[in-house]
């Protein structure tokens, strides 16, 4: 490389410096000079290998050179022309984390790099534009460096220059980028996305990955506050989060009110935002894509497409079977760098099954030959159309009925079948995954009581065990008051049955505290439908730290509330005579109560129809009570 000022000159005498047989790097993505390019493979040279990060061209503007002329090797694959010049041998996948690819290059140094810049400023300084990711490392180790000038190219800022005596010739040539469109969402790309961004904080720091999910995460987080990003890859729909507000980069623990990026995928207009814009800035993947620069943030959270997923976790991201669809990329560097993040969340996100519903994509085992991306451990949040799980920590057990939960109906049963054959759900399991329900998460709901935030939502086949902990936590009288009888053991297979609802008729409330998958249940509200009857029985219980914080009447209103949306008339309940607390929180519900004692317990009913300015309880007493036992007792309410 020269220190001298760069030569200006033809393509045709710059690309005359490649010799046959030549490793020649090109830049990636919409960043790719095409111009050098398209002169490249009209060339007459022979065995030329080139080394690209990644290519977004159409398959009419993929290489049909003979394989003994030039022969592209990609480390990652973005749209039908690159996975088209792969499977009829045109190209190369080369599976390496992109965090990788800079010590990769310094071991196979390319000979020549052909690059795209911006034009030189007064200072002889020229930007990468879109595609910093592993550019500069591949100028400072080329024999030759051929950059194109193209006033097209946005003077991106942050460390995305390099000056002009770094290059060896310069070929002026102006043309439009290549753009890359933005994806159309559907409505189940809408409900994923929805499902991530509740997973989302306000004040955390994002990733997102390629394809239609991550990008639907983003569109659906745009009622954030004080997001911050630091991504490989900067689309529109980073750009569109911020123009919404939500992306302030306040709260980040390094490069603080700035974005960071590597590379940039979209179209004029994005890159038009882009040009001499310092809210964002660009730096090489060797930066961006280092875990522990990653892990620095507090509250990380990366998003990840996958194709597939076993009920064990192996996440399948880059290829399904033989036939590769994407590539490493970034996925395992996030991964990595959000383990080591305080509050970090890895989050991979798939539709429950393929798009002609011929297959589910949670299965039992994944395809033979397919790229496991995330290994059993390593796999944190799982999310579907329909719902999210945490299968950190969990259990091979656990995890495939949490997994089998936010599976299609149509399949659950048949993975339940699978996962007994393959050991990891007992025949005798008690947990019964209904394959024609869907969990209504329009029921959940999150209240703050006094500076502690609880989350009430129905109960779930994987919340068993939270639910026997609940219980076992509960002191002696309160056990004898949700019961009505002293007990000491609360076996699996009965506490099974308050999370083997329907949402209809049989409904379980539990309200949380904690991160997903690690909830405390401190509350369990619960109705089941009156045989012959238009009433629902009731019960609820609370843990003892979190009564007089009226979590207890929240909890029971929603109860309510939700008997009253599925169609029921009213409530029944039983409550014990000494157990006045809950007589009068019922009262404080504001209808007409009628009640009547026997044996030391109320059985009252309440209608919804039959609401009162003065809380009413009207109490009788079976005959047989008056005719043996006298007057009846002082009321203790």
């Amino acid at each position: 490389m020269s220190n001298n000022r760069p030569r200006t000159t033809t393509a045709e005498e710059a690309l005359g410096r490649i010799r046959n047989g030549s490793r020649v790097f090109i830049g990636s993505g919409c960043g790719e000079p095409r111009f050098l390019v398209d002169r490249l493979q009209a060339s007459r040279l022979y065995d030329v290998e080139v080394v690209q990060v990644l290519s977004i061209r159409p398959p009419e503007g993929t290489s049909r050179s003979p394989g003994d002329r030039i022969r592209t090797k990609t480390f990652f694959l973005v749209g039908r022309g690159a996975r088209e010049a792969l499977y009829h041998g045109r190209a190369d996948y080369v599976p390496v984390f992109m965090s990788d690819v800079p010590r990769l290059l310094a071991q196979a140094r390319p000979d020549c790099a052909l690059i795209q810049v911006s034009p030189p400023d007064t200072h002889g300084y020229m930007s990468l534009g879109p595609a910093v990711d592993v550019a500069k490392e591949a100028i400072e180790l080329a024999g030759t460096v051929i950059a194109q000038v193209n006033r097209s190219v946005p003077r991106t800022l942050g460390d995305s220059f390099i000056h002009q005596s770094e290059v060896d010739y310069l070929v002026d040539h102006e043309e439009e980028l290549l753009e890359v469109a933005d994806p159309f969402l559907d409505e189940a790309d809408l409900r994923i996305g929805h499902n991530i961004a509740r997973l989302i904080d306000d004040g955390a720091t994002i990733h997102a990955g390629l394809g239609h999910l991550p990008a639907a995460a983003l569109r659906s987080a745009g009622d954030k506050k004080d997001l911050g990003i630091h991504t490989d890859m900067f689309t529109t729909a980073c750009w569109w989060l911020i123009e919404q507000g939500a992306v302030t980069n306040r709260r980040k623990e390094i490069n603080r009110n700035r974005c960071v990026a590597s590379y940039a995928l979209g179209t004029k207009a994005l890159f038009d935002y882009l040009g001499m814009n310092p809210f964002v800035e660009f730096h090489p993947a060797s930066y961006t894509n280092d875990p522990g620069v990653i892990g620095r943030h507090e509250n990380m959270i990366s998003i990840h497409e996958a194709m597939e997923v076993d009920l064990t976790g192996l996440v399948c991201a880059s290829s399904r079977g033989h036939r590769v669809y994407s590539g490493v990329g970034g996925l395992v560097d996030f991964m990595r760098g959000t383990s080591r993040s305080k509050r970090g969340k890895f989050i991979v996100a798939l539709h429950s099954m393929a798009k002609d519903g011929a297959e589910s994509n949670i299965v039992p085992v994944n395809s033979a030959g397919s790229g496991l991306m995330a290994s059993r451990a390593a796999v944190q949040y799982v999310v579907t159309e329909y719902g999210s799980v945490n299968l950190h920590g969990k259990s091979l057990r656990d995890r495939a009925i949490a997994l089998i939960e936010i599976a299609h109906p149509q399949w659950r049963e048949q993975l339940r079948s699978q996962a007994q054959d393959h050991g990891l759900l007992s025949a005798g399991e008690p947990i019964s995954l209904f394959a024609s329900v869907v969990y209504p998460q329009q029921l959940e709901r999150r209240h703050d009581f006094d500076e502690v935030s609880v989350l009430f939502r129905p109960a779930k086949a994987a919340d068993v065990r939270a639910i026997q902990e609940f219980f076992y936590g509960l002191n002696d009288k309160d056990v004898y008051f949700r019961f009505l009888r002293s007990r000491r053991a609360f076996p699996r297979e009965e506490m099974a049955a308050m999370a083997n609802i329907d949402y209809q008729n049989r409904m379980t409330v539990l309200g949380l505290v904690g991160e997903l998958g690690f909830e405390t249940v401190v509350a369990i509200g619960r109705y089941e439908a009156v045989a012959g009857s238009d009433l629902v029985e009731v019960d609820i219980a609370v843990d003892e730290q979190f009564r007089h914080h009226g979590l207890g009447e929240f909890l029971l209103r929603y109860v309510f509330e939700i008997a009253a949306q599925k169609g029921f008339q009213g409530v029944s309940a039983h409550i014990a005579y000494d157990n006045p607390r809950i007589i009068k929180l019922v009262q404080k519900m504001g209808y007409r109560i009628k009640a009547t004692l026997d044996c030391g317990v109320y059985e009252i009913e309440i209608r919804f129809d039959d609401q009162v300015d003065q809380p009413t309880f009207e109490l009788t007493y079976p005959r047989a009570w008056q005719e043996h036992q006298g007057p009846p007792p002082e009321e203790r309410f």
